[in-house]
């Protein structure tokens, strides 16, 4: 005879059912709670001196939107386009960690042939400067920062000269471990 028959014997409960239990409420709470990802600020009004808290949602913002929109209100303006007052709301951005609204101005200003913006894309692409932390790219991108450089150095600029001679230095050396990038790369210098 089985267990559950016996006499004064309790039935044995699957203690997975208990689990599943624990981890659904859980999920709803976490679901369910209302002041997720939101921050409080708090608001006295005027009537009273009681502080009474109100959700804060304008505060998430997806990634580039602050440059999007501002670059749309300059495109409204129409040109010349403040390229310095961009450039110094981009370097702002940075600082703040705001890679994507950073990296929008920057190319914006870039493509508008300015000179420090045409310089900061080059360098957020240069194998030999790069930084994860200070780049919206995941790892260099050696066409990018030639093209960059071409660019500035086609303009004057002799920091660009000499970038573009570290990158051949750079893929020179790449090139004989076999990185197809630098190979790829050296072509532009033929």
């Amino acid at each position: 005879m089985s267990e559950m028959n016996e006499p004064g014997s309790t039935p044995r409960r699957n203690p997975l059912i208990w689990i599943a239990l624990a981890v659904a409420g859980l999920v709803l709470f976490v679901f369910l709670n209302g002041d997720r990802g939101s921050s409080v600020r708090v608001v006295k009004t005027p009537e009273t001196s009681e502080a009474v808290g109100s959700v804060e949602r304008s505060l998430l913002v997806p990634p580039g939107m602050r440059a999007r929109q501002y670059l749309e209100q300059l495109r409204a303006k129409g040109k010349p386009y403040p390229l310095q007052e961009v450039f110094d709301k981009a370097q702002k951005y940075l600082q703040e960690g705001s890679l994507a609204d950073a990296h929008l101005l920057y190319f914006f200003g870039a493509r508008e042939d300015y000179l420090p913006s045409i310089m900061v894309m080059g360098e957020m692409a240069d194998p030999t400067l790069f930084r994860a932390e200070d780049s919206l790219l995941d790892h260099a991108d050696v066409i990018q920062a030639y093209k960059w450089y071409q660019k500035a150095a086609a303009m004057g600029q002799q920091t660009a000269a000499e970038r573009l001679e570290n990158l051949q230095r750079w893929a020179i050396a790449e090139a004989e471990f076999g990185n197809p990038e630098a190979r790829q790369l050296l072509l532009n210098f033929k």
